[in-house]
C-alpha cells in the first residue's frame, strides 16, 4: 500500500501557548489515525510583544543601535522558528507522538543564498523520509533554509512559513498541505469589513493567487503559486476547530466572482509604464511588496506600497531612474477577482457601486481575472460592502 503523506503548517498564534500547542497535537493525532504520515512546519510563537516572536527578537537586535548586518539579522530571525520547533516537538512527545525537530538546515532546505529574501532552489527529502518511515513526525522550522555552499542560513521573507510548508509538501509528494490559522477558511471578503461574508469551500489556484496578492492575508501568494506549480492542493483550516476549511486547487470557483480584496492604506503614484519593465515589477513585488497595475484610461502604471513604507517606494523609484512621479497620495486598492466574462459583464455596475458608496476614483485596472479600483481610503470599507451586497446578496 502506497504511503500517504500530509504536511501541516501552523502559524505563530497556533503554537503560542501550551493549550494551543496541545490543539496542534490533536490535529496531528487525527491525521495519523486517518492513515497519513505527517510532517509539520511551524512559525515563531506569537506576535510582537510575546517573548519569542520574531518581531520581539528583531527589536532586541535593533535596540542595541547602529546598522544591523544582514547575516546577524538572519541569525536572529531564524531563532524564533527554532524555539517554536523545539517546543512543538517536545509537546508531541509528551502527547505520545514520536517526533523530531529540524531546522531549515537539518531539513536540507536549500536556497539561492539571499540572506533575508531567499528563494527555495531544492529540498533534499531523504532525511525527512527516513523519519517518516520510522513513524516519527518531523517538525520543521518555517520560512528558512540554507545556502548549500557553507550552509549559511537564509530566510524566505516575512510570511514565508506558508511557502516553505507548501514547498515541503510538493517535495514529499504530499496528498495535500494544510495551512492552519485562526480562521476557518477563506472568506469571500474580509469578515472584519463584511461580518456576514461567507466562507468558500473551494477556490481555484488562479483566483486565490490574485486574492492573496491583492489583500487576502489568510495565505501567502507564493505559497499558492508553489502549490499550483507542484500540483499540490492547499487547504486553509482553523487550529481551533475541526472544520474542513477551504480547498485551493485545480477546481472551478464556487461563484463567477470568487472574492473581493482590499489593500489599504497604499501610498500610490502613477508613472509611465515603460519606465519599469515587467521583470523589475515582479522583483519589486517579490522583494519589497511594491504592487503595480496598469490604469485602463491612461495606460500609466499605478504603483503602490503600504503607506508606512513610503521611503521604500521612493528608493525603488529613484533606483529605476523615475523622476517626478505623479503622486496620488494614500489610496485604497479594491479588487474584484473571478471569471473574466463575469468581471467584464459587471464592469459598469461595479463602477456605479463604488461611486455610489461615495468613493473618489483615482484609477482603474482590468486584467485577466481581476478588476481593481484605486479609490480614496476613507470610503474603502463602504465600497467593499456595496460591492459585496450587490454581487452576493
Amino acid at each position: 500500500m502506497a504511503r500517504r503523506i500530509l504536511v501541516q503548517k501552523f502559524g505563530g498564534t497556533s503554537v503560542s501557548t501550551p493549550e494551543r500547542r496541545s490543539q496542534v497535537a490533536d490535529h496531528v493525532r487525527r491525521a495519523r489515525a486517518d492513515g497519513y504520515d505527517v510532517a509539520i512546519v511551524v512559525s515563531a510563537m506569537g506576535r510582537r510583544g510575546d517573548p519569542y516572536a520574531t518581531d520581539t527578537l528583531l527589536d532586541l537586535l535593533r535596540a542595541d543601535g547602529g546598522p544591523v548586518d544582514p547575516r546577524d539579522y538572519t541569525l536572529m530571525f531564524v531563532t524564533g522558528e527554532i524555539i517554536a520547533t523545539a517546543m512543538m516537538s517536545h509537546t508531541l512527545k509528551r502527547a505520545g507522538i514520536p517526533s523530531v525537530g529540524l531546522s531549515g538546515v537539518q531539513a536540507r532546505v536549500y536556497t539561492d543564498g539571499h540572506p533575508t529574501e531567499g528563494e527555495i532552489l531544492d529540498i533534499d527529502v531523504s532525511r525527512l523520509e527516513q523519519h517518516l518511515e520510522r513513524g516519527e513526525v518531523p517538525v520543521v522550522t518555517g520560512g528558512q533554509g540554507a545556502f548549500r555552499p557553507g550552509l549559511d542560513y537564509s530566510t524566505l521573507g516575512r510570511g514565508a512559513s506558508d511557502t516553505s510548508g507548501v514547498a515541503l509538501g510538493v517535495a514529499l509528494g504530499a496528498a495535500r498541505v494544510e495551512i492552519f490559522t485562526d480562521v476557518e477558511g477563506v472568506a469571500i471578503t474580509d469578515p472584519r469589513t463584511v461580518p456576514q461574508a461567507r466562507l468558500l469551500q473551494r477556490i481555484s489556484y488562479a483566483s486565490m493567487h490574485e486574492m492573496a496578492r491583492f489583500g487576502a492575508k489568510v495565505v501567502h501568494p507564493r505559497a499558492v503559486m508553489t502549490g499550483w506549480k507542484g500540483h499540490t492542493p492547499v487547504v486553509v483550516r482553523s487550529t481551533f476547530s475541526f472544520a474542513p476549511g477551504t480547498h485551493i486547487g485545480e477546481v472551478v470557483d464556487e461563484c463567477p466572482i470568487a472574492g473581493l480584496t482590499l489593500l489599504t492604506p497604499m501610498e500610490t503614484v502613477a508613472i509611465e509604464a515603460a519606465a519599469v519593465p515587467p521583470p523589475l515589477r515582479e522583483e519589486w513585488e517579490r522583494r519589497r511588496v511594491i504592487m503595480s497595475t496598469t490604469d485602463d484610461e491612461t495606460g500609466r502604471l499605478l504603483v503602490g506600497i503600504s503607506a508606512d513604507r513610503r521611503n521604500a517606494l521612493d528608493a525603488a523609484l529613484a533606483e529605476a531612474g523615475v523622476a517626478a512621479p505623479h503622486r496620488l497620495g494614500v489610496q485604497a486598492w479594491l479588487s474584484s477577482i473571478g471569471d473574466v466574462q463575469a468581471l467584464t459583464e459587471r464592469a459598469t455596475r461595479d463602477l456605479d457601486c463604488v461611486r455610489g458608496a461615495g468613493a473618489m476614483l483615482a484609477g482603474r485596472s482590468s486584467t485577466r481575472g481581476r478588476s481593481t479600483f484605486v479609490i480614496d481610503a476613507d470610503h474603502a470599507p463602504e465600497a467593499v460592502r456595496a460591492l459585496y451586497h450587490d454581487i452576493f446578496d
